[in-house]
């Protein structure tokens, strides 16, 4: 099944060359939480280049000096979620908050916390700010920063983070993909698949934008009407509900997926 809805380009954003408004809104949301940070860092498609605000989330590593209160936490945590209903992209922040030695450590401990996933139970309270917390997807997240990511303040994102194995990059975004359900969120889904696909091949740290564009050369002629079409959702300005995001409000070849699927395992 053909999407039968218009998909018009939308424009590829940097944190260079954001829209005015993107910008000012992750600035003011960091200065909202109170923090001190060592560093800043942004990392995912506004670090490489394919940022597209029908459908991009913001991704940023802020790094602090020492290890903050539970109190410290929670203000900055709820701080991010109470802005939340007046970004002005569909997609939201996605934030971690670390210190000098868990990123000098590879500790995959993090401070704080903050995405879509979790506004919610921020704001009902429903968030142990005194546990301690770790969480593998930062391989993957210091992996792009490391080799791809803009320091919005403090030194080189090479000189805070430290080296991440590749078998570890690796492992992380497989994790990643198998957390996703390919019929609800296709989009996302084929282009983190075909972002597996390269890193298995050549080890590098790509974009699912750059990815895609990798897969229409390199994958069997059946799978790349479903690549081409993953695309152009996610390069898509028409805006759908949040409801519909992870389907671009449009019925998908379920059969088409699920070859795919079958192709990628």
């Amino acid at each position: 099944m053909a999407y039968d809805v218009p998909h018009p380009a939308d424009r590829a954003q940097s944190w260079a060359d954001c829209d005015p408004d993107l910008r000012r809104y992750v600035e003011q949301a960091l200065a909202a939480t109170g923090l001190e940070p060592f560093g800043v860092y942004v990392h995912g498609s506004l670090a490489m280049g394919c940022f597209y605000r029908a459908k991009s989330d913001v991704d940023l590593l802020i790094v602090v000096r020492e290890s903050l209160s539970p109190a410290q936490r929670e203000r900055a945590a709820r701080a991010l979620a109470e802005r939340a209903a007046t970004r002005p992209m569909l997609g939201d922040l996605e934030l971690s908050v670390l210190t000098e030695r868990q990123v000098a450590e590879a500790t995959r401990e993090f401070e704080v916390h903050y995405s879509a996933y979790w506004t919610e139970r921020i704001l009902a309270g429903q968030v142990n700010y005194a546990a301690t917390h770790r969480d593998p997807d930062l391989a993957a997240h210091v992996s792009v920063v490391r080799r791809r990511g803009v320091a919005v303040s403090g030194p080189a994102p090479e000189d805070v983070f430290a080296p991440v194995p590749a078998e570890e990059y690796l492992a992380a975004i497989e994790a990643d993909l198998a957390d996703v359900d390919l019929l609800a969120e296709p989009y996302y889904g084929v282009l983190n698949a075909c972002r597996v696909l390269m890193v298995r091949e050549s080890g590098a740290v790509v974009s699912k934008d750059e990815a895609g564009e990798w897969a229409l050369a390199a994958l069997p002629e059946e799978h790349r009407g479903i690549v081409e079409q993953a695309l152009r959702c996610y390069r898509s300005a028409r805006v759908v509900a949040p409801e519909e995001r992870g389907t671009d409000g449009h019925a998908w070849d379920v059969e088409a997926l699920e070859a795919f699927r079958a192709y990628v395992s």
